[in-house]
């Protein structure tokens, strides 16, 4: 916790440099306990509630933890202090956030901060406003260009995220992404829906059932997990959750587990008793 404040000011003050912060949570709390602390703590960077390490290349061997991603994508650093030069001396590198090697002209550096601090929306108007003048420039106008093109492709890039997630009922990451789409892409035509689409997914009791079920699942797993629980407790806390949650898309997904685990339990009982 004692972290967390620090954590704030450098994303307030590097964001727009080009350094995204993300927290991950690993104590087990329900969504509503979680949802509680980042109000109280102010902390306004993304915070994942799992994630997957199948090649154990995070060493998370202690809490509080930072790993700092180079610009190449290799982890530069992993540890919980004197991180700060390293992440200084990557900042350094980017040139413009979220736009790669393209020149921006003069006339677009504040739409190419706009960018970076993903304000599409106003990156957007403002590269838009430099293309619409006659007397721009050509590299002006190649830059503006360029710009609208960037806004245009995260746009379709989150879109498709989201229509993605809704068929494979990831609401989570539906509504996550609804979200940052009403948030980032203010006053960009293509997103005008995004805010009634926000508003629609909160009231939408079905939705909502199918994101306290993803929180669910995810507390029991760590619960078990945690208490290294055997094969009985298990299936007991999932025919639970299939009942209260037999409305969801969860429920095929979970009795499929329980089905292989009681095949487990029963194979390994008849093993035992081919021993004896």
């Amino acid at each position: 916790m004692g972290q967390l404040p620090h954590m704030n000011e450098l994303y307030e003050k590097y964001s727009a440099k080009g350094l995204h912060i993300i927290g991950l949570y690993s104590q087990g709390e329900a969504i509503d306990e979680i949802a509680k602390v980042v109000k109280e703590r102010n902390i306004k960077y993304p915070q994942a509630l799992s994630w997957l390490d199948e090649d154990n290349a995070w060493d998370n061997s202690s809490v509080p933890r930072v790993w700092i991603v180079g610009v190449d994508g290799k982890i530069k650093f992993s540890g919980v202090k004197g991180y700060e030069k390293i992440l200084e001396s990557e900042l350094a590198k980017v040139k413009h956030p979220g736009l790669g090697d393209i020149e921006v002209a003069a006339e677009l550096k504040e739409a190419a901060a706009a960018f970076g601090a993903r304000d599409y929306g106003k990156a957007w108007k403002l590269a838009d406003a430099v293309a619409s003048n006659s007397e721009a420039s050509d590299a002006a106008q190649d830059s503006a260009a360029k710009i609208k093109a960037c806004v245009d492709d995260r746009f379709r890039v989150l879109r498709n995220k989201a229509d993605v997630a809704e068929v494979e009922n990831d609401w989570r990451l539906v509504v996550t992404t609804w979200k940052a789409i009403a948030e980032r892409f203010t006053g960009y035509e293509d997103a005008a829906e995004a805010l009634e689409k926000c508003e629609k997914l909160k009231a939408d009791k079905k939705v909502q059932l199918e994101l306290e079920a993803a929180t669910a699942i995810r507390v029991i797993d760590r619960e078990l997990n945690d208490k290294g629980a055997g094969l009985e407790e298990w299936i007991k806390r999932y025919k639970e959750f299939a009942t209260k949650y037999k409305e969801t898309s969860w429920n095929e997904k979970v009795n499929a587990a329980i089905e292989r685990m009681q095949q487990e339990l029963k194979d390994a009982e008849e093993a035992g008793k081919g021993g004896k």
